[in-house]
């Protein structure tokens, strides 16, 4: 099952598995974010995911 995150700045990031999911937001985080780059765990990653419908 695909799980997605929306981040307030609008972006979806949408993966297939929980480590292509934390992979594809960190990536996200660290360029669009750089100020919560080392503020944001795997965890925080996962609990903000949904199942994508």
């Amino acid at each position: 099952m695909s799980k997605v995150i929306n981040c307030e700045c609008g972006l979806v990031v949408q993966a297939q598995s929980d480590e292509a999911l934390v992979e594809a937001t960190m990536k996200h985080v660290e360029q669009d974010h750089p100020e919560l780059v080392g503020k944001i765990s795997r965890d925080d990653i996962l609990n903000w995911a949904e199942e994508a419908t």
